[in-house]
């Protein structure tokens, strides 16, 4: 590895905040916003381009995230600009692909590009969802810094997070660590705000990665108020991500060549590297601990082939008591790993339902106010507004309450007695009515019936549509909304679908709920119904839907099972005995 290669390093960050601008936001097609064209003259249309469907007519949008100046923003004017744009200018001129930027929040990054709603993003490598979109090799790395007040700290202390306030962006690493360590972790939206709250006194600290920590400091004159500290989390992949594979092959592969020609350094050069700390390393350091991890790894050689001739006859009589102490150890190892992601879960769920209470109440908390100020004057429209609001979290409360009544019916295994009579229809009518699916704005919902759905079922009226509305719940939940499908006239197009069948086989009766949403990848298929489990933090929601349902129709006589064979969306199938 020459010095070069290791300056190119740091220059890497800003290259991969570069890309979550080129690629983030809703296409042209799809209403995306405003979009800013490339200068088409100077990109001639490539073979690849036709190949990947792209065109003059029809350019690949590049969406740009808005929150990561100075490496990407938009000007006083509106246009874009930032060391990303122009090395997008670069790259994509390289590959004859003719483009577009359209601007956009950073939250709106990822349902955007696992829904297939943009041409290409950029994203946080992530587990959860290696199976809905594809990842091209890691880019760059983000590193985390923690912003606090000199006169405060003198050093952070990170053994004593409990209770203090510290803000940052939506990330699951941070979340998760700030509530191992009980401190108050506060979501923000605008980090340049957050910074300039924490210099007044708002938060203790507010966590962030290093260029942004150095950009907005400097932008704000704040540089005497605030020290920054490197965080020990593990720094952050950013990934290429596409629904288009093909696509992804062809960026990493101009990518290599044009870390290989300099175009990166020409871009990236001195100034941002210095700017946002990155470490140039001397070739004579790289020797010396080349030197010092010879002679290290020689005597660690010898000095282990003298241990291993004396430690291998106490070893053997070890042997039996190991194997004999493995197995227990590997059963410890799976309650405890159970008990964490048990605890982690429930920490989660308490959190998610104390902020969905939070914002009704300080709705009824307002209005109360307003209402109760002596000389304050409502015409009728102004009362009529009020009072619909607080009815609305009034409602929301109490079905948040509901919500949590419910949950001890998960670990219940009492048989549900079955005296109702009803009939499918009767309940599939009750679970839409409940649910609202059919007036959802953002989604076509359809109802089919199979077979005799007018004959009678023994059951339990409440508790079956009870089942069959937590199912249109969810998959009313997790269908992405309409209005990010536009057409030319800006009149929404619903592009999503819902379904509920209702058929009668083999002396059951089948409820079935199909969506065309973010859908389950094959690992999760069961994970689903436990407790309190969340597969995307970008959706609102408990956690504990699926595992009440499945709990409730199992007690019935029943059950619900995720159909594996079914790849465009979520398919539930909730079965009750037809006797």
């Amino acid at each position: 590895m020459t010095p070069l290669t290791i300056a190119r390093r740091p220059i890497r960050l800003a290259l991969s905040a570069l890309l979550l601008v080129a690629f983030g936001c809703v296409s042209c097609r799809q209403g995306a916003g405003p979009l800013f064209s490339s200068d088409d003259e100077a990109v001639v249309v490539s073979p690849l381009a036709k190949r990947l469907g792209f065109s003059k007519d029809r350019p690949l949008v590049m969406g740009m995230n808005t929150s990561y100046a100075p490496l990407q923003y938009v000007d006083d004017e509106g246009a874009p600009r930032g060391y990303d744009v122009e090395f997008t200018k670069k790259l994509m001129k390289r590959m004859g692909i003719p483009f577009t930027f359209a601007p956009n929040h950073w939250d709106k990054m990822s349902p955007g590009i696992i829904g297939g709603k943009y041409d290409m993003g950029m994203l946080v490598y992530s587990s959860y969802r290696k199976d809905v979109t594809n990842y091209s090799n890691a880019v760059f790395r983000l590193y985390y810094q923690i912003l606090y007040r000199k006169k405060d700290y003198t050093n952070f202390d990170f053994r004593h997070l409990k209770g203090k306030k510290i803000a940052y962006m939506k990330s699951r690493p941070i979340g998760r660590m700030l509530t191992s360590e009980e401190a108050e972790g506060q979501y923000v939206t605008d980090l340049g705000e957050a910074i300039v709250d924490l210099a007044k006194g708002k938060y203790d600290g507010v966590i962030c990665y290093r260029f942004q920590a150095k950009y907005f400091t400097g932008i704000n004159h704040l540089e005497d108020q605030l020290q920054a500290d490197e965080l020990s989390l593990e720094p952050r992949e950013y990934c290429y991500a596409s629904h288009d594979k093909r696509l992804i092959d062809a960026i990493n592969a101009e990518l290599a060549r044009m870390e290989a020609d300099g175009t990166i350094d020409e871009v990236y050069g001195k100034e941002v590297a210095e700017r946002f700390g990155a470490i140039r390393i001397p070739l004579w350091v790289w020797l010396l601990l080349a030197g010092l991890t010879v002679v290290f790894l020689l005597v660690f050689s010898i000095n282990s082939y003298l241990y291993n001739k004396r430690l291998k006859k106490a070893n053997d009589s070890l042997q039996a008591a190991y194997r004999e102490m493995t197995e227990k150890n590997a059963q410890l190892k799976v309650a405890n790993a159970r008990a964490e992601e048990s605890t982690r879960m429930k920490s989660a769920f308490i959190q998610q339902i104390s902020h969905e209470i939070r914002t009704p109440l300080n709705v009824l908390s307002g209005f109360t106010q307003v209402l109760t100020t002596p000389g304050v004057q409502l015409d009728e429209a102004q009362q009529a507004d009020i009072s619909n609001r607080i009815n609305e979290s009034t409602d929301r409360i109490t079905g948040l309450v509901n919500k949590m009544l419910e949950l001890s019916e998960v670990a219940s295994e009492a048989v549900i007695e079955r005296n109702d009579e009803t009939t499918a229809q009767m309940l599939a009518d009750q679970a839409i009515m409940m649910s609202g699916i059919a007036e959802a704005g953002h989604l076509v919902f359809e109802t089919h019936y199979e077979g005799d759905v007018s004959q009678t079922l023994h059951t339990h009226q409440r508790f079956a549509a009870r089942v069959l509305e937590l199912l249109l719940d969810n998959a009313r939940k997790f269908t992405r909304p309409a209005e990010n499908y536009l057409s030319a006239s800006d009149k929404p197009q619903a592009k999503e679908h819902v379904s509920l069948t209702v058929a009668q086989e083999a002396g059951l009766m089948r409820f079935v709920v199909e969506d065309t949403g973010i859908g389950i990848p094959d690992s999760e298929a069961e994970h689903i119904f436990d407790e309190f489990v969340q597969l995307d933090e970008y959706y609102d929601g408990t956690g504990i839907g699926l595992a009440v349902a499945r709990s409730l129709a199992r007690r019935l006589g029943g059950d619900i099972v995720l159909d594996m064979s079914y790849h465009e969306g979520a398919r539930f199938v909730f079965t009750l005995p037809a006797d």
